[in-house]
């Protein structure tokens, strides 16, 4: 069967931006989560039907390119649709536009099938119809989830990292699976960086790799390096009592750049 994307529109609200500042990279990523989550319980694989058959979704990793954030106010699109699988994997993409058609940011998502019991991951071509996946371009060519092979996160680099954030996970972070959501470690890891360090302040990339699972009342603490002196690039790690929960590459635009 053919699959349609599915389509939410969104009145970019005050709160969903900073204070005079641009879009929230949390906001970002309700959006998309929320997008995804309808979407999967319209095709009979969202979380309550998972969880009757004790499995549940958890997402591993994403690739998110920004072309630029909208403002308060603005009326927006968020598009999504299933991507197929790749070996433990189930692809998602995302596209958040403006409602003239063009590409305000473009996204990758890569979730795991989890046996909940066992907890541990499946093999998701053997449980999700293979016909779930649409037939559409993908938002951005360069989406590459994944940050395994990159140097910056090596032993001997993450020695230079510099703890810039300190939190505990609370009730209100927890999300249906009963950990911190996505988008508060999202937003966490990019509340890592210090504004000086985030060019002209709009989000141009942010690639996530999630780890471990965070729970209500564990402490974490954010530490980053920045990738290049001359350019507001940084690598951020998220750890619980020395043990890594996420890694994140997020880029800023240049403090030259203007819409």
């Amino acid at each position: 069967m053919a699959i349609i994307a599915h389509e939410t529109h969104h009145t970019v609200r005050g709160f969903d931006c900073g204070y005079g500042g641009p879009f929230r990279a949390l906001s970002l990523a309700n959006y998309f989560q929320e997008a995804a989550g309808n979407h999967a319980f319209a095709l009979g694989v969202g979380m309550g039907a998972m969880k009757a058959a004790g499995r549940t979704w958890m997402l591993s990793k994403l690739d998110i390119g920004i072309d630029q954030l909208p403002q308060a106010g603005q009326e927006v699109l968020v598009r999504t649709w299933p991507a197929g699988t790749s070996k433990l994997f189930a692809l998602r993409y995302l596209e958040l536009k403006a409602l003239d058609g063009s590409l305000l940011a473009g996204a990758l998502y890569e979730y795991l099938v989890v046996d909940i019991e066992a907890r541990r991951p499946l093999r998701p071509e053997k449980i999700l119809d293979p016909g779930l996946k649409g037939d559409y371009p993908p938002p951005r060519a360069d989406l590459n989830p994944g940050l395994q092979g990159d140097q910056g996160f090596s032993p001997e680099a993450l020695q230079a990292f510099e703890p810039t954030l300190s939190l505990a996970a609370s009730p209100r972070h927890l999300d249906y699976n009963g950990h911190v959501n996505n988008g508060h470690i999202i937003d966490w890891l990019v509340d890592a960086v210090p504004p000086k360090g985030r060019g002209c302040g709009e989000l141009a990339r942010l690639k996530v790799d999630f780890i471990a699972e965070l729970r209500s009342g564990d402490q974490v603490l954010a530490s980053i390096r920045q990738a290049d002196a001359s350019l507001p690039e940084w690598r951020i790690l998220l750890s619980r009592e020395g043990e890594p929960v996420a890694k994140a590459y997020a880029a800023w635009r240049p403090a030259s750049w203007r819409p």
